[in-house]
């Protein structure tokens, strides 16, 4: 999945009083209902209830036939897999379940989720990240989830805890169950770096060697970049330069920014440098841009998500991935995940329904092939131990995080709408060549009017 720009929460929170309006009003009820993957060694598939764990209740599978519309924004080199996988499920199951999937940008997904809930045309089963999912989950506009295990029958105990916590809402109830995790790693390309003169086996390891490879990649004359500096559409990859180097963005015991400090405008005048002066990145891409780029071999670094793997090895890149560098004061990693949820509105039998998918997605056989595929840690203890998973140099050097990961804003409501209207408006400003001081002095303002909002 390339991760991507976010809906903003403002007109998600207004379409869920929409919603609100319209369930007093009514009593309607129910929804409307490639290349090939990247796993080049997937076996023939097989229905895998014996491999997920489970306990000894009865699964509900449907007296007859039942249609799944399943909307989600993996755009990207792994959509192909994830369309094999259930193009795989429709084939073989014996669910009487048939999954209907509409892979959209995220932010069209963002644009068009709100109203179809609201007018109850929406899709059976959505995949999200946690932040996004938020205002639906604070709002009850997602269903709670607690049954998957019962009705199932799969065994709670062999998910990892953190993959269960980013789904829970405040007070516990699942909402989201895991579809993957994932940190953020920096990518290289190690021919890029032998070219240059660097070693192709070693990362940066400080944000000063960082910049410093970056210039030495970089040749215009070739339309090749030392590395990525996108302004939207990607994971927020300057937090870890903030954070490392001592900086944070929001104090949330306090509700309060704490952007406008000496040391992030510090840092951010040091990546206005790279970006403006040095133009070790192309000016004004999109994740989506530094995708292309990665894959075609004309850039060397990319600090974004497992979602690349499967793209690079497609096009026989050879590269390394590793923790982001570390700043002066230390180093940081974001730890996010994609969530399954289903929304307000789906009916009994198509809530079941999205539950056999979901149990095909959540057995042994479907969880490795995916790490495997595209380097996301396995969210089930057993897989994380399997020899193969062990043994894999890209899915293990993901999985040791330690203890440098940790989510960003954790447990804000308002969290995308920090990173979307104020953060990266605030990084494509100051990459354009703004005065970083007032720029970040605006932006933390911003911060903080918005914080106003939290509950």
């Amino acid at each position: 999945m390339t991760i991507v720009p976010r809906k903003k929460a403002f007109n998600i929170l207004v379409y869920i009083l929409l919603v609100s309006m319209l369930f007093a009003l009514t009593a309607c009820g129910g929804n409307n209902t490639p290349k090939s993957g990247t796993d080049k060694t997937v076996t023939e598939p097989k229905q895998p209830s014996t491999d997920t764990p489970a306990t000894d209740k009865a699964e509900k599978t449907p007296e007859k036939k039942v249609t799944v519309s399943f909307w989600n924004g993996f755009t990207g080199p792994d959509g192909d897999l994830l369309k094999q996988i259930v193009d795989e499920y429709n084939q073989n199951n014996t669910d009487n379940v048939e999954v209907k999937m509409d892979i959209m940008p995220w932010d069209q997904l963002f644009q068009k989720l709100p109203p179809s809930i609201a007018t109850q045309t929406g899709p059976n089963l959505v995949a999200m990240w946690p932040g996004a999912a938020r205002p639906y989950i604070e709002n009850k506009t997602f269903l709670p989830l607690d049954d998957f295990f019962t009705v199932t029958g799969t065994d709670k105990a062999g998910f990892t805890e953190s993959s269960l916590e980013f789904g829970q809402g405040r007070t516990g109830t699942q909402y989201m169950l895991p579809m993957q995790t994932n940190g953020i790693y920096l990518f290289w390309n190690k021919k890029l770096f032998k070219d240059a003169g660097l070693d192709p086996e070693k990362a940066p390891a400080t944000l000063d060697e960082l910049a410093e490879f970056a210039a030495k990649i970089t040749d215009a004359s070739k339309n090749q970049f030392g590395m990525a500096l996108p302004v939207k559409g990607s994971p927020l990859h300057f937090i870890p330069f903030l954070k490392g180097n001592g900086g944070d963005v929001v104090d949330t015991a306090n509700l309060k920014s704490v952007l406008n400090s000496p040391e992030n405008i510090a840092t951010l005048t040091w990546l206005q440098d790279l970006a403006k002066n040095k133009k070790v990145s192309p000016g004004g891409a999109t994740g989506a841009d530094m995708d292309k780029l990665m894959m075609s071999g004309q850039l060397g670094m990319f600090i974004t998500g497992p979602w690349l793997v499967g793209g690079l090895k497609a096009n026989n890149i050879d590269f390394g991935v590793s923790v982001p560098p570390a700043g002066s004061k230390s180093q940081f990693i974001e730890v996010d995940g994609i969530g399954f949820s289903v929304p307000d509105g789906t009916t009994e039998e198509q809530k079941n329904a999205a539950y056999m998918f979901i149990k095909y997605w959540s057995s042994e056989e479907i969880v490795k092939k995916w790490s495997l595929a595209n380097g996301f840690p396995p969210f089930l203890e057993k897989v994380l131990n399997d020899p193969e998973i062990q043994a894999d140099p890209i899915v293990s050097a993901m999985s040791a995080m330690g203890s440098t990961g940790e989510p960003f804003l954790k447990g804000l409501i308002t969290a995308d709408r920090i990173n979307n209207d104020v953060l990266w408006p605030m990084i494509e400003a100051v990459q354009a060549g703004q005065n970083v001081a007032d720029v970040v002095k605006k932006a933390s303002d911003d911060i903080d009017e918005i914080l106003k909002t939290e509950p």
